[in-house]
């Protein structure tokens, strides 16, 4: 008897790409660590229902906003249908984010209104500095390799904007789910990938 495995699935396998699981700090950590990226500040959303608010919005992970210095938001995308690929190219420039004409009506401070602190669970509240431009990363653990082709590649380009002397202020955001959130593992949806 034959398997019908479709190509689909192999993909997202090879991809490290898996169900979502709850993750801790300590889980969290370990896997930003194994990858060389920095633990000291990692957000996440507040509860449940702030996380399927994100979801619904179709934003797909991970992905990336950026606001200008005014903390108004600029969308990469040229076109809605853009995909993620355009952030690296959008950091490269990143000049043009205080360029770009900001989408009305939307700003960083509501876009904080739902993170907290992963660790503590302790609401999130940005420093009082100025910066050229902000960054809110989306990731996700359960992404696997995803990670990797992505939210790394931006984290090594912020880095080097930075180090040529552009002021870039990055929010790291997971999107898994919590288990300081106090629910169980059967409350986790099973994603159709």
């Amino acid at each position: 008897m034959m398997l019908a495995i479709s190509c689909k699935y192999i993909l997202l396998k090879s991809e490290g790409v898996k169900q979502p699981a709850l993750e801790s700090h300590k889980s969290l950590s370990k896997f930003l660590l194994s990858k060389g990226i920095d633990t000291s500040e990692i957000l996440c959303f507040r509860d449940t229902f702030a996380l399927n608010t994100f979801y619904r919005t179709s934003f797909k992970v991970p992905d990336a906003h950026f606001f200008n210095k005014d903390k108004k938001f600029v969308d990469y995308r040229q076109s809605i249908k853009d995909c993620n690929g355009m952030v690296s190219v959008f950091i490269e420039n990143i000049d043009s984010v205080n360029l770009e004409l900001p989408i009305e009506g939307k700003f960083l401070d509501d876009y904080l209104n739902n993170l907290v602190i992963e660790k503590t669970g302790h609401e999130f509240v940005l420093e009082n500095q100025e910066y050229d431009v902000y960054m809110v990363v989306y990731w996700a653990k359960y992404l696997g390799k995803v990670n990797k082709r992505k939210v790394y590649d931006w984290q090594e380009l912020v880095k080097k904007a930075k180090q040529n002397g552009k002021r870039i202020r990055t929010l790291l955001v997971s999107v898994d789910y919590q288990e300081m959130w106090g629910i169980s593992k059967d409350q986790i949806p099973e994603f159709d990938y």
